[in-house]
């Protein structure tokens, strides 16, 4: 652009870019140098055990971005989620699954045995009509949700508690 342009129309006068010749900074014992050859092509970082390397500065710019991507780039495991966090359930793990729950294994230990979170298992198991995720607790054969969803009743010491659950069946 024209310095009459950027003049007429209001810009002001051309500014510079900013512009690192050297940048030097300290890790642990030693000063590291990253400095900028005459003419911009060519960078040299200098470490203080005497190596250097030289690149282009499109070179150092691709490997300043694949540092920065990889550290925004986190796998499953290091959030903290289970490998197969947000996979489909399949008719044949979701078989595997009711079976396992029939036979009485926690909810915790499916959700290890499906490498999926304990939520995801409550899911599965609510969408096949065994487990109220409001009362987080199986569904008992023969009676509808909406009782689970009745206020808890008050025993007579005063502590609340769930609503009773008949002989025979226990909670899990």
């Amino acid at each position: 652009m024209s310095q009459a342009y950027r003049q007429e129309f209001g810009q002001g006068p051309a500014q510079e870019p900013l512009v690192w010749e050297q940048v030097t900074w300290r890790q642990g014992d030693g000063r590291y140098v990253f400095e900028v050859a005459k003419g911009g092509l060519h960078a040299t970082l200098s470490s203080p055990h005497g190596a250097s390397l030289t690149l282009p500065m499109v070179a150092w710019e691709g490997l300043l971005d694949a540092v920065t991507g990889a550290r925004k780039t986190r796998t499953r495991g290091e959030r903290g989620f289970p490998v197969r966090s947000g996979a489909r359930w399949y008719e044949g793990e979701a078989g595997e699954l009711v079976e396992a729950f029939k036979a009485g294994r926690t909810i915790p230990q499916l959700a290890r045995a499906h490498n999926r979170s304990a939520f995801a298992v409550e899911a599965q198991l609510d969408r096949m009509g065994l487990w109220d995720r409001v009362a987080r607790r199986p569904v008992v054969s023969g009676q509808d949700r909406s009782r689970s969803q009745q206020p808890l009743e008050v025993a007579e010491d005063g502590q609340a508690g769930a609503a009773p659950i008949p002989l025979g069946q226990d909670r899990r």
